[in-house]
């Protein structure tokens, strides 16, 4: 039967009988079909039409896949097999489970003006090659206008929900969804593993595979009971959702939910990932490589492990140094290391005796809270006077518009990590932080000597990197120094200072 007999008019219910029909179903995954019938009821529902008019059903076809876009591999199964001539009807519950964008709905249109389909029947309608092909068409473009609506529609509220703070997804690894609250939650079980992951990297000590075998080992699982993968590690590491932040369409926000690491280890672990701070880590670990300089010509110490023993030597790469001739033992450099740590070795007794002092005295002055938040401030006023410098450069047109878009864009995003950063430090007791700060650098400094010829080596390199920024070897011995801040400062200050000589540097 050709598309012309149906315009000359023939019996229908004759020919109906002679209709093979595909009984089609689709069940989005999408949000947007979550009223729409279960494949099985509507298989149900269509077996029952089927019935009633004596319907040939010669194929059914289910699938669980989006129609907003076309290359549904079921659907165009179901194209072939009525090209092919195996079928020549289509039943389903409605038009829009058949097409919800222009490209399948073109389709299902060209085939059934040309007749290639008899009959497209639904639970509501018949549509046929002699119908008005325009009534068709409003029919799939109002399918296709309610997806893209729809889409709008759900973007908006994810954007609403973040710039208040809330999460509108499933919850990332290491948090929960409360579907009471609508919130996200800590999950006690695997909250601790992403802190575990955070801290083992930092060290610069551990390779992805290395940190999945251990978490493993430790017991942590994927929900499917598996090991989670290296690839996912990595996400996790990369992922500001722990840092108390959330980011979508390259724009952050800041988030309602508790950070699981805090900016100080993030940042380092960022570090490690883009080889700023670390060389990848090597079959053998050296605990002091990268501090190291040579006091003659300046390079870097490398590290090397001959006949089981690690030795340190200047790499020469000015091609002159006579020192490039001489070995250091790592055992040798540990302890010289430990010697110069003495530098900010303090009385115990007369730590306790001032700290107990300050506190009670109270000292406002210039603290550690106050300098971190005036910093916070003053960058978070600079970021404006470079939006006025970047609008007045786009408004003289000597700036491109994708430009100045992706610079503000970047701009907004720093203001949201500086609002974040500022009400963490401002939520801090003034006081007490101030204390706690000056305290813990009076007491590191005091036992860092010892501590490290006790420690492993990657413990070794956790206190290097905290403590000290580089120094210099000369014949063997230790010709120059420079501790981090305040460590410096610590080193800087007379053995009978108290906290406020400190806390006043």
């Amino acid at each position: 039967m050709v598309a012309g007999e149906y315009l000359s008019g023939y019996d229908y219910e004759e020919n109906i009988r002679a209709m093979r029909y595909i009984l089609y179903c689709r069940k989005s995954t999408d949000t947007e079909d979550k009223q729409v019938l279960s494949l099985e009821s509507q298989e149900a529902e269509l077996r029952g039409i089927a019935g009633r008019h004596g319907l040939e059903i010669v194929a059914t076809l289910q699938e669980s896949r989006s129609a907003k876009a076309e290359g549904r591999p079921v659907f165009n199964a179901m194209v072939d097999m009525i090209q092919r001539k195996k079928a020549d009807s289509i039943i389903c519950w409605k038009l829009d489970r058949l097409a919800r964008n222009f490209i399948d709905g073109g389709r299902v249109i060209d085939l059934l003006q040309k007749g290639v389909i008899k009959e497209i029947r639904t639970h509501e309608a018949t549509h046929l090659p002699s119908d008005n092909v325009l009534l068709l068409a409003v029919q799939l473009g109002m399918a296709n206008q309610y997806i893209r609506d729809l889409s709008e529609n759900v973007k908006r509220g994810n954007r609403t929900k973040m710039e208040r703070g809330e999460w509108p997804s499933y919850a990332p690894f290491g948090y929960q969804n409360d579907r009471v609250n609508k919130t996200i939650l800590l999950d006690e079980r695997t909250a601790p593993y992403i802190r575990r992951i955070y801290e083992l990297y930092s060290t610069g000590a551990y390779t992805l595979e290395q940190i999945r075998k251990i978490t493993y080992g430790e017991g942590l699982r994927s929900k499917s009971g598996r090991s989670v993968g290296k690839n996912q590690i990595h996400r996790f590491l990369q992922s500001k959702f722990y840092l108390g932040l959330m980011e979508r369409g390259g724009k952050i926000y800041q988030g309602k939910h508790t950070s699981l690491v805090s900016r100080e280890l993030y940042d380092r672990v960022q570090d490690v990932l883009h080889g700023r701070l670390h060389p990848r880590p090597k079959k053998y670990f050296y605990s002091a490589r990268g501090f190291l300089t040579c006091g003659n010509c300046g390079c870097m110490l490398t590290a090397d492990t001959k006949k089981g023993h690690q030795y340190y030597y200047c790499t020469n790469g000015k091609g002159y140094c006579q020192e490039h001739r001489s070995y250091l033992r790592a055992s040798d450099v540990d302890v010289l290391l430990s010697r110069l740590f003495l530098e900010l070795h303090f009385d115990e007794e007369l730590i306790e005796i001032s700290g107990e002092a300050y506190r009670q005295s109270r000292l406002s002055g210039s603290s550690f809270v106050n300098h971190a938040l005036q910093t916070l401030q003053n960058e978070l006023q600079g970021l404006s006077e470079r939006e006025s410098m970047l609008t007045d450069a786009y408004t003289a047109k000597t700036l491109r518009k994708e430009l100045y878009e992706a610079k503000m864009q970047e701009l907004a995003n720093r203001r949201v990590e500086l609002y974040s950063q500022i009400e963490n430090a401002s939520r801090e007791d003034r006081p007490k932080a101030t204390f706690e700060q000056v305290r813990e650098v009076f007491l590191d400094g005091n036992k860092a000597a010892k501590r490290y010829v006790e420690v492993g080596d990657v413990e070794k390199r956790n206190m290097l990197e905290k403590l000290l920024s580089n120094a210099s070897i000369r014949n063997k011995n230790i010709a120059q120094y420079t501790f981090k801040s305040p460590y410096q400062i610590l080193a800087n200050t007379p053995k009978t200072a108290d906290f406020q000589t400190l806390s006043a540097q």
